[in-house]
């Protein structure tokens, strides 16, 4: 059995930077909003001149939960000295970052992701209608009907099916789903949570690898909730990134400064402030390995980040590695369920390695959202046997910060996605302009 080199975190290569003989002061400010309205919160992070590429990648995580409409840096170094992770990271985010300038305006004339405000208007009483719910992840979709706040019935398909493509294809096999859920039942609602970046109103700003791999580009999104719910359903209709879904439904039950993960295709993210205003993240590209050859990223010039570590992609990297069997990312999950069914050593190996990963990432939680409280970790491959032994592992991890798994890792998703029409829970995303 493989021994995986184990990580270096991210905050762990900061730690030891903050009492370097040589560090010196690098201020980030991150503003949010524009003109008089515009708020800025300022960081201070200590590193040696020579060491800016670290502080350039806790940068980006910054800006991936904090989504501010601007960055400045104030560092001890030129700009140029900077590249060529200064370049890469202004290719990845569409907001500007500027290094050293006083005079710099707080955005540009390029177009910028604008963190925005959504809340919808509460419906009417569906009465015993069902809630319908539907979850399309990039491996499988999970469809729910429920009353009364409780599934009454659930059901299970892949997203894309060997050779399938092309949105008609996705809409058959969603409709299937949500026929099959209901049996003949009258509905009254809705919910669609979708597995890509997307922005308030349902706006998708961009389409997932998988789906973009499948969908391809230029697809026009904008009525597809009302093409599943043709004939199904006659009343409200929501449609979410599915982790937007899953923030709304647990804030409105009440959960705050909770950091609410998900380890699928990707490795999604949302944060519930403190008022209950749901923040969407894509942390499948938050850095947290520091290493010099730490993974690349799947489409983007990084390396280090979550994607290639807690999503199937990395899950069956490591598992390789520890076991020294290759495996699909669409298989992961369960052979890593059988392993730990029995008992198998190697399966709290991969164990082990899973939660020093969600150390790194609860570090850079706590390092850039103050007061953070809970972090519940969810997603299908967590269910039985690896639920069973993952469970306990994190509740003794818990110290100021608890770290649970989630109640249903397996159709939770769907559920949330049955509650979004139901919901006035706010939800901060990101509108993109020009």
């Amino acid at each position: 059995m493989a021994d995986p080199q184990p990580p270096l975190t991210l905050d762990q290569a900061h730690q030891a930077l903050r009492h370097h003989p040589k560090a010196r002061p690098w201020r980030v400010h991150f503003r949010f909003g524009y003109g008089n309205n515009a708020q800025t919160k300022e960081m201070t992070l200590l590193a040696p001149p020579d060491r800016g590429q670290l502080v350039l990648l806790r940068l980006h995580n910054g800006i991936l939960l904090l989504q501010p409409a601007s960055v400045r840096l104030y560092a001890p170094v030129e700009e140029s000295e900077l590249e060529p992770l200064l370049g890469t990271l202004r290719g990845v985010h569409n907001i500007p970052i500027t290094i050293n300038d006083a005079s710099a305006p707080p955005f540009g004339e390029r177009p910028v992701d604008v963190p925005a405000i959504e809340v919808r208007e509460r419906p009417e009483p569906m009465g015993d209608l069902l809630a319908l719910g539907l979850d399309i992840g990039g491996t499988g979709m999970k469809a729910c009907a429920v009353r009364d706040g409780r599934i009454v019935r659930f059901g299970q398909a892949e997203t894309w099916p060997e050779g399938e493509r092309g949105l008609d294809s996705l809409v058959t096999r969603g409709r299937a789903l949500l026929e099959k859920v209901r049996e003949g039942e009258p509905a009254g609602s809705l919910g669609v949570g979708f597995a890509s970046p997307m922005g308030v109103g349902g706006q998708v700003v961009g389409l997932s690898t998988v789906m973009q791999q499948r969908l391809g580009e230029g697809v026009d999104l904008h009525d597809l909730p009302a093409r599943f719910a043709e004939g199904i359903v006659d009343g409200p209709l929501a449609f979410f990134n599915d982790l937007a879904n899953l923030g709304r439904s647990l804030s409105g039950e009440g959960r705050r400064r909770l950091l609410r993960l998900q380890v699928g295709t990707s490795f999604g993210g949302c944060w519930i402030d403190a008022d209950g205003t749901v923040n969407a993240a894509e942390l499948g590209r938050l850095i947290i390995d520091a290493r010099p050859d730490a993974r690349e990223h799947t489409y983007l010039p990084v390396r280090g980040a979550m994607k290639s570590y807690l999503s199937n992609y990395g899950l069956a990297l490591t598992y390789g590695e520890v076991v020294g069997e290759a495996v699909s990312a669409r298989d992961v999950g369960f052979r890593w369920r059988d392993l730990n069914q029995a008992q198998d050593p190697r399966g709290q190996a991969l164990l082990d390695w899973f939660l020093a990963w969600i150390d790194g990432v609860v570090a850079e939680a706590r390092f850039f959202l103050p007061g953070l409280r809970e972090v519940e970790i969810g997603g299908s491959m967590l269910q039985e046997g690896t639920g069973r032994a993952l469970r306990p592992a994190l509740e003794a991890r818990s110290q100021e910060v608890t770290v649970s798994l989630a109640r249903d890792p397996g159709y939770d998703g769907a559920l949330a996605a049955a509650r979004a029409p139901l919901l006035m829970t706010p939800l901060r995303g990101l509108r993109r302009l020009g």
